[in-house]
């Protein structure tokens, strides 16, 4: 069963150095999806002040999809919401961590203009 409807953790995907590209990946741990390795794109935060909600857009590419057929996930609106979650989960937790170290964290390491990740290859 997957955790569309339920809250994502830090259990259910890890961050994987992604070959011959500069960003960290994720893989998910968990669920019907557990396997598959992805990159966000470019990532939105649309707020709506007068309703006091925000909400999330972003694109990604697959980098391994397991046994799904990659239109099946690009179509898949749970698949969508379920790595909406992961991408919800990793803000969240940024923003904790970046409260509790007064540093700015995105996933392991942190964030500044310079920072690139090697390929272990």
């Amino acid at each position: 069963m997957s955790k569309v409807n339920e809250v994502i953790n830090e259990n259910d995907y890890k961050f994987i150095e992604a070959d011959d590209q500069d960003w960290y990946a994720i893989e998910l741990l968990t669920g019907k999806w557990k396997g598959v390795k992805y990159m966000y794109g470019k990532v939105k935060v649309n707020e709506s002040p007068e309703l006091g909600t925000a909400t999330l857009s972003f694109s990604w590419n697959p980098i391994d999809i397991q046994q799904f057929e990659e239109d099946d996930l690009l179509n898949d609106i749970n698949f969508k919401n379920y790595i909406g979650g992961v991408l919800q989960n990793v803000i969240e937790v940024s923003l904790d961590e970046s409260e509790k170290n007064k540093s700015t964290t995105i996933g392991n390491s942190k964030s500044d203009t310079h920072s690139h990740i090697k390929s272990s290859n």
